[in-house]
């Protein structure tokens, strides 16, 4: 299979796909702190609907890395953008130096990339 360049805005354009599973993350906790502790019920309808698009969007993402073949890139992925673990923390839990991950991730984020890439042009 003949790979095409990667640039670096598609790799941002993947790494701010990615991100937006933290954000929808937070954004739902938020919601949940607000309609408990601060009777904004009606305000925080408006920002999240019923919360539904936020909770669509991270399943989607999180199917799209499971989607990826099985590798420390996957894992790296998994870990860092739907578990929230620093990159220093996926180090150690992988076992490898700080440097490396941060290698890793950008190789991940290369190949991930490559995936969306090829999935937007299929559609």
């Amino acid at each position: 299979m003949a790979q095409c360049p990667i640039s670096e805005g598609d790799i941002r354009k993947t790494e701010n796909y990615l991100k937006a599973y933290q954000t929808n993350n937070r954004l739902l906790r938020l919601d949940r702190y607000e309609r408990k502790y601060m009777g904004y019920q009606e305000q925080s309808d408006e920002i999240l609907g019923d919360g539904a698009l936020a909770r669509a969007r991270m399943f989607e993402i999180r199917h799209f890395i499971m989607g990826l073949s099985n590798s420390d890139e996957k894992l790296l992925l998994y870990y860092h953008y739907v578990r929230g673990e620093s990159v220093e923390k996926c180090a150690e839990l992988f076992g490898i130096s700080r440097a490396s991950a941060f290698r890793l991730k950008k190789k991940a984020l290369t190949m991930a990339s490559i995936y969306l890439n090829a999935r937007e042009k299929a559609m």
